[in-house]
């Protein structure tokens, strides 16, 4: 009895004791998470979460593996945390993308769709939700390009290469003993250089002049070869750290200029940054008036959006940022150009299989077009970024973590591209469409792509060679279309062009009575004239007493039936009218037999019945002053011999 009640007490000592030293571990987790300092967030959490299950702690931890691509352990502790009454949508998309990470993309889809069903309007959850859906078709191999990785000695990553003057610049890390930085548990990155030899690169060196004591990398240089635009720890005016109100030393942009014997200059903080805000990624437009950045300013789409400012006689100007068509709510860093009017860049919110990956966009005036995804093997499941291309332009280096940490990898792109480019104008006044859905589907492996177009109505990607692909473009209050197109002929020109016109269902007065003008003779009716007229079929002209469907007239229902082909999920009346001559009774019969043999075509060239009502309306709706008792000519008897098709669902 002695022994117990001593070891009691002494048992509920200790759990105190074990207690209060959790706290203290998750403390110091949760303030390494706030500094973005990873691995010692996950270190100090780790150790506390043992002891104490505390559901902020938790989602630090979860998202400090998340952010170290740890993606298996964190995909434990995110399922940990859905069931708990905090998990939110943040949460939920970076569980999502940790499932994309791991290839499990129907996993993934179920958890953006679980979004969406409470927050349609949430772009990232849509986008990923897409993207998570054709990723297994989009990560098998385009072979449109061969990709080998490049060997960099004596360093544990590299990453953000830069071609110039043949040499490849580039960021690197190697493993260290002392001090490191937090977030990676390596040495903190350098810039380096390496003779361009081939389409590889030989043994890197350390960049003399611009390497500090912290981190110095991703990096670009005029095209005049004078000045070097780098990355850089945030040293403010002295050669200390400094930290923002977070207690986060955030990224900044500095400018080293060559010297006269040809070596850098100390770099120098560029007058637009604040120690507030991260920036990152210079690079360079190849006439060197502007540099593109990724920087989190205010007032931008999300995390990190791309941005450009101009400068001129050593001066620059204000950051501007490059718009939505660009940026999404997630993150787009390293930008790069592989000529004056192609952007590069990689994003973890547009199109992706998993992480970020690399994209280009094309401007035209003073618009960038939407972007186009490049396919396996340059994007992978996990993070792929930093495109560079050298002289030849069909030959470079990207980065990617797809063997375990950040590599580089040269790429050589083969002669096997079709380039498409499209422009979706509306029917009739050959107005562009601005945000129609154009979706290619490869009807050789079933594979799709979903993008659509810019403001100007223009579109563009890449085909494949060796392959059948169906072209559908569609918008809300328009007819769909489709084209089909083959790149099975190499031998031809490589280019593609599609000018696509929609047909306008809101407004049907575009239609209603092209070819046989109203009551009164005018062709030239305004759009919207009424929210139900028909669309009359042109040219589907009628015998006089008979109901068989004219041979002149079977190209014009073949058009029909493409487009009702096209566009599955209406129902239209079929509508057929007689003239004026006979007996109301007979013309009823007539009009309907006249009707049901066009819904009786239509069927024949492959359009659902369900989608078709036919009606005849005989003669009680001529378009013209052919009613009983008056005489007319044949001609205007024939205009009222008419088939005409309507929307009603």
């Amino acid at each position: 009895m002695i022994k117990t009640s001593i070891r009691l007490p002494l048992v509920a000592l200790a759990l105190v004791f074990l207690g209060s030293c959790a706290r203290v571990s998750l403390k110091d987790g949760m303030q390494a998470y706030d500094e973005l300092r990873y691995q010692d967030a996950i270190q100090h959490l780790g150790k506390g979460l043992e002891k104490l299950n505390d559901e902020p702690a938790r989602r630090a931890y979860a998202a400090s593996l998340y952010e170290t691509h740890r993606f298996a352990e964190a995909r434990v502790q995110y399922e940990i945390l859905a069931a708990k009454p905090g998990f939110s949508d943040a949460d939920r998309i970076n569980y999502g993308r940790t499932l994309m990470a791991l290839k499990k993309y129907e996993d993934a889809e179920a958890v953006f769709n679980g979004i969406l069903s409470r927050d349609p309007n949430n772009q990232v959850a849509e986008q990923l939700s897409n993207s998570s859906k054709r990723a297994p078709a989009m990560a098998r191999d385009s072979s449109m390009y061969d990709v080998s990785p490049v060997f960099t000695n004596g360093l544990t990553s590299a990453y953000a290469p830069f071609v110039k003057d043949g040499q490849v610049y580039f960021s690197g890390t190697r493993a260290v003993v002392g001090e490191k930085d937090a977030y990676t548990g390596l040495s903190f990155t350098d810039l380096y250089a390496a003779p361009l030899n081939g389409a590889n690169m030989s043994q890197p060196e350390k960049v003399s002049g611009v390497n500090g004591a912290y981190h110095d990398g991703v990096a670009t240089i005029s095209p005049d070869g004078a000045t070097m635009v780098l990355t850089r720890s945030n040293y403010g005016t002295g050669k200390k750290l400094e930290v923002n109100d977070q207690s986060v030393n955030t990224m900044q942009l500095y400018a080293s200029t060559k010297t006269a014997d040809g070596k850098w200059g100390e770099p120098v903080l560029l007058p637009f940054c604040k120690s507030t805000n991260m920036y990152a990624h210079p690079s360079f437009s190849p006439d060197g008036k502007t540099l593109y950045f990724a920087s989190d300013l205010s007032g931008g789409f999300g995390g990190m959006d791309l941005y450009s400012v101009t400068t001129e006689n050593g001066g620059w100007g204000t950051p501007s940022n490059l718009g939505s068509t660009i940026n999404t709510p997630g993150n787009e860093v390293f930008p790069s150009f592989r000529s004056a009017d192609s952007l590069y860049f990689s994003s973890n919110a547009h199109q992706t299989i998993g992480g970020l990956d690399i994209m280009y966009s094309v401007k035209r005036g003073n618009a960038w077009a939407n972007p186009v995804h490049l396919p396996y093997p340059i994007n992978t499941n996990f993070d792929d970024f930093g495109m560079a291309f050298t002289n030849n332009g069909e030959t470079g280096f990207f980065s990617s973590d797809r063997s375990g940490r950040d590599n580089i990898y040269a790429f050589v792109e083969n002669d096997n591209a079709f380039s498409l480019s499209g422009l979706v104008t509306r029917k009739f006044d050959g107005s562009p469409v601005e945000a129609a859905k154009i979706t290619i589907q490869n009807l050789t492996d079933g594979t799709e792509e979903v993008f659509m177009s810019d403001e100007l109505g223009m579109f563009e990607n890449v085909l494949i060679a060796g392959k059948d692909y169906k072209i559908k473009v569609e918008k809300d209050g328009f007819f769909a279309v489709t084209q089909n197109v083959s790149t099975k002929d190499v031998s031809g020109n490589r280019e593609v062009k599609l000018d696509l016109e929609l047909l306008d269902l809101s407004n049907p007065g575009d239609t209603a009575n092209n070819g046989s003008g109203d009551a009164n003779g005018n062709t030239n009716l305004p759009k919207g004239i009424d929210a139900n007229a028909p669309y009359k079929i042109p040219n589907i002209l009628w015998d006089y007493n008979k109901s068989d469907v004219r041979e002149d007239a079977r190209p014009y229902l073949d058009y029909v039936a493409k487009l009702l082909k096209d566009n599955s999920n209406l129902r239209v009346e079929i509508s057929s009218h007689a003239d004026s001559r006979g007996s109301d009774f007979y013309n009823d019969e007539l009009s309907n037999r006249r009707a049901k043999a066009v819904s009786e075509y239509l069927v024949s060239k492959g359009v659902k019945r369900s989608m078709l009502i036919s009606r005849g309306y005989g003669k009680r709706k001529p378009i013209n002053r052919c009613v009983n008792g008056i005489e007319c000519t044949e001609t205007e008897h024939q205009a009222n011999r008419r088939t005409e098709f309507k929307v009603i669902n």
